[in-house]
């Protein structure tokens, strides 16, 4: 039973997606409505997947896959696996997608091909969920690829200036060539170990030779810093998140970004140990640098999408610092601000786009007072920014926390040092947008709180940051056994 619930989830958006364009004519109105069920379900069985390997596999550290034959010439299966890494990060995709869905119900309501709207979001959706949850290596490539199109469909065609075929063109040829290296990668690793199956590939890896070894980490580190826009292959992200529509920007930065990282918990850190090792004191040294440049770009910005853009790029850092100590504090850090900077990445978007419609302007020097019109809007923005921040109790304080305690753990002493210093940009430039915007008197443009269905994705994303605050253990109960299980391998 538990294989096709995971069936449903992966593929139930992406097959619905398709069938929208079929009956556009009958769904009229409905279709956000009935885009936003299809993502629901898709969440709520990801939850009953959680509760499934919860329940029978507690006390035991053990994966649960389902394969079926697919290219059996090749030793190839299609399948699912499930375990205490890719169950959160699956249900943080599929809530992310519930939520730009209900979401985009109004804000893109005077979108004229809604169909074709909300069919890209359900396969971008499915190509994410296809990603974590995959079982062999062609597949995850497979679905990698698939979540290029329908994203460059909704940047290219359903962007907010004249700029968006370029933009889209742009973000295509990046994203696409970090997914060349990482395919070369993979046949590297079947030219060598004769399988793709990710169960098998730990004891296939050990005898591949060291030059090899070390050509195929760096061939997978491209396409995954790429995707997570580690400087200095950041460049296509800024032009890219201020172009896309809100709800589809929060995607982007809350949900495909965070594939990236994954890629780097389910392939380098336990396939390719040795080599993460190697480099530990390089993914430390990019992490800060990421850190600091995309901190100190935001300064320089005036539009509220390319703050929160440069932003994301100096959230990310922090998670290849994590993954760089090589430490069960760091590694679990990491794995949680995957989930946090998800939710409050997503919050922020969403909250920006409820002030962007509101008082007509991306341009903060033209925004003022806005918690006196948007008091519900402006505190949502305040609890992501400040938990991005890293201020208890709000989420984001474990994950750094974490992050920068698993660096003095594994005695990088001067590094965690220069990252505390890199970091504390964060802080100082949400404070000073926030008291831009937010505080003095009111702009005579400004309208009171956005529509409610826009507004009550914002709520929700809110709550789960304070949520996710004071009982950190509801995501931790997952992150912790596997953050333990791979700083083992890395000991």
């Amino acid at each position: 039973m538990i294989e096709y619930i995971a069936l449903f989830a992966v593929k139930a958006p992406g097959i619905f997606g398709f069938i929208t364009y079929a009956i556009e004519k009958y769904l009229k109105r409905n279709i956000g409505l009935i885009a936003a069920v299809i993502t629901a379900s898709s969440f709520f069985s990801v939850l009953s997947m959680m509760k499934f390997v919860l329940d029978n596999y507690k006390n035991e550290q053990h994966t649960l896959v389902f394969s079926y034959p697919w290219v059996s010439s090749m030793g190839i299966n299609f399948g699912f696996l499930m375990d205490m890494i890719s169950l959160p990060i699956g249900l943080i995709i599929a809530l992310i997608s519930t939520l730009s869905c209900i979401y985009s119900i109004r804000y893109v309501e005077k979108e004229p091909n809604q169909a074709g709207y909300y069919a890209s979001l359900l396969i971008f959706m499915t190509g994410m969920m296809g990603v974590i949850f995959s079982s062999n290596l062609i597949q995850f490539y497979l679905f990698w690829e698939l979540m290029l199109i329908p994203s460059y469909v909704l940047i290219a065609k359903y962007g907010t200036s004249k700029r968006r075929l370029s933009v889209g063109f742009k973000y295509f040829m990046f994203t696409h060539a970090g997914a060349l290296f990482m395919l070369l990668g993979i046949i590297y690793i079947y030219y060598y170990t004769h399988t793709l199956d990710i169960e098998e590939l730990p004891s296939r890896l050990i005898n591949v030779p060291k030059d090899a070894a070390t050509v195929i980490f760096l061939l997978l580190l491209i396409g995954f810093f790429v995707k997570l826009a580690i400087f200095p292959l950041h460049t296509w992200l800024p032009d890219t998140y201020s172009e896309a529509s809100i709800p589809v920007a929060a995607m982007l930065s809350g949900a495909m970004a965070k594939c990236g990282a994954y890629g780097i918990i389910r392939i380098l850190l336990p396939f390719l140990t040795q080599r993460m090792i190697e480099a530990s004191d390089f993914l430390l040294i990019f992490g800060i640098i990421t850190i600091f440049y995309g901190g100190l770009i935001t300064f320089s910005q005036t539009d509220i999408k390319r703050i929160l853009a440069y932003s994301s790029i100096s959230q990310m850092g922090y998670i290849i610092y994590g993954f760089g100590t090589a430490s069960t504090l760091g590694i679990m850090g990491s794995l949680l601000h995957v989930i946090n900077h998800a939710v409050c990445k997503s919050l922020l978007f969403m909250c920006a786009g409820s002030i962007i419609r509101q008082t007509g302007t991306r341009n903060v020097k033209k925004m003022r007072g806005l918690i006196s019109r948007m008091p519900v809007t402006s505190l949502a923005f305040l609890i992501g920014a400040l938990s991005l921040a890293g201020i208890p109790p709000l989420n984001g304080f474990w994950s750094e926390w974490m992050i920068f305690a698993g660096g003095l753990a594994s005695g990088k002493i001067l590094l965690t040092f220069l990252g505390v210093a890199s970091a504390m940009i964060t802080p100082t430039y949400f404070l000073w947008f926030a008291w831009r915007i937010f505080f003095g008197s009111a702009s005579e443009n400004i309208k009171e709180e956005s529509h409610r269905t826009i507004m009550f994705p914002i709520i929700i994303l809110a709550l789960i940051c304070i949520a996710l605050g004071i009982l950190p253990g509801l995501m931790l109960q997952f992150i912790a056994p596997a953050a333990e299980s791979l700083s083992t391998k890395m000991s």
